[in-house]
């Protein structure tokens, strides 16, 4: 908790404070932000790049927070506490993805986050968990005390698609292994994408009795991880959708993905329970890609937004190529190496305007091949 004496008192201060609070708050062990923030326009609210640099949206972001600072204590309408309030929150779910334990790294990071389920899962919690712990990060900031009633108003959230399938996945295995309330969430958050879907099945497979009585060597564990990221990576064909029906259809397929967890565990458990006999024979189990092709049925005029539905990878293998979806033609240039990365691979950070700060910095002199494509990225469609 900062003290008052320490509070920042401009917009300079405050991004330079914003990293380590958001380090502390998560009781993560390290970050890999460098410290730079470069003042962008495009498409993209935030994007933490892989290079450890941080890119703020101009005239969404960093706007409204010079002009809480250029009237600070003062009462504001509810428009400007909101607008102050959503800049907050974009600075805390960009650098959330930055947090890792000791020792990660980004180059680990990167290739871990084009697997399939990996975005959904990492957006899903970094959101989910900012979402939970923007108040005390504007307390720890002392923003509530430059913007009298900020804590007061609501924002809306991001990732519709993901955040609610993230959450219900983390709830249920809050429960399943005694946990209280948000803290798988607090944990993955801590990961980066290299360590999250480790930690996900190991979270799901202790909370069994597999441990106890699966012999070494036994595949139930990649069978967990199969079935987790067929669902998650399920969830892209949402991402355009209009938010309240992407929403629903995130907690719909959240609902069948852990009803393939436990017909799974079932399996396991029932082969070794009951033919103890016969325990080195490997137990029929779910098929991992057994989730339905999502059709989406959205009112025309959400249609209209949304273009046609993207087959995910696992999908692939049954229907044959990957039909790009408009969003992805858009974006992708030529085809990628890899189904996973279609999505994200013609996204380039976006474009950097000016530095008014010593800690706001132009991206002169950068080659543009040194700003890569897998990015992460906070989008302007709100829920919630």
């Amino acid at each position: 908790m900062i003290s008052t004496a320490v509070i920042p008192s401009s917009l300079d201060e405050l991004l330079a404070a914003s990293g380590e609070t958001a380090r502390t708050l998560a009781g993560a062990e390290q970050s890999a932000w460098n410290g730079r923030v470069i003042e962008s326009t495009g498409p993209v609210l935030g994007l933490a790049h892989w290079d450890g640099t941080l890119y703020l949206d101009s005239e969404a972001i960093l706007d409204p927070l010079r002009h809480l600072y250029e009237h600070p204590g003062q009462q504001h309408p509810t428009s400007a506490l909101v607008q102050y309030r959503e800049s907050l929150a974009t600075l805390l779910h960009e650098h959330a993805h930055f947090l890792g334990p000791s020792g990660s790294t980004q180059d680990a990071a990167r290739e871990a986050f084009v697997k399939p389920g990996s975005r959904q899962l990492e957006e899903g919690v970094t959101e989910a968990w900012a979402q939970d712990h923007l108040d005390d990060y504007v307390h720890r900031l002392g923003v509530d005390k430059v913007a009298p009633g900020i804590e007061s108003v609501q924002a809306g959230g991001y990732y519709a698609a993901f955040v609610p399938a993230v959450r219900k996945l983390t709830s249920d295995l809050d429960s399943r292994n005694d946990l209280s309330r948000g803290e798988v969430i607090d944990l993955l958050n801590r990961e980066t994408a290299a360590g999250q879907f480790p930690m996900l099945v190991t979270l799901v497979y202790n909370s069994t009795r597999l441990p106890d009585l699966e012999p070494d060597g036994a595949d139930t564990r990649s069978r967990l991880e199969s079935i987790l990221r067929a669902g998650l990576d399920h969830l892209d064909a949402y991402e355009l959708t209009a938010p309240g029906f992407a929403a629903a259809k995130s907690i719909s397929t959240a609902d069948q993905l852990l009803d393939y967890l436990n017909q799974e565990i079932q399996s396991a458990e029932s082969a070794y329970t009951f033919s103890p006999l016969h325990a080195d024979r490997a137990p029929t189990h779910a098929n991992a890609c057994a989730l339905p092709p999502p059709v989406p049925t959205p009112p025309p005029h959400e249609a209209a937004l949304s273009g046609p539905t993207p087959s995910s990878p696992h999908e692939v293998a049954l229907s044959g190529p990957t039909p790009s979806s408009p969003h992805e033609a858009a974006l992708s240039g030529p085809t990628p190496s890899s189904p996973h990365e279609v999505a994200l691979s013609g996204l380039a950070p976006p474009s950097a305007t000016r530095s008014q700060s010593a800690h706001l910095h132009p991206a002169r002199g950068r080659p543009v091949a040194a700003l890569t494509s897998h990015v992460h990225e906070r989008r302007r469609e709100r829920y919630g």
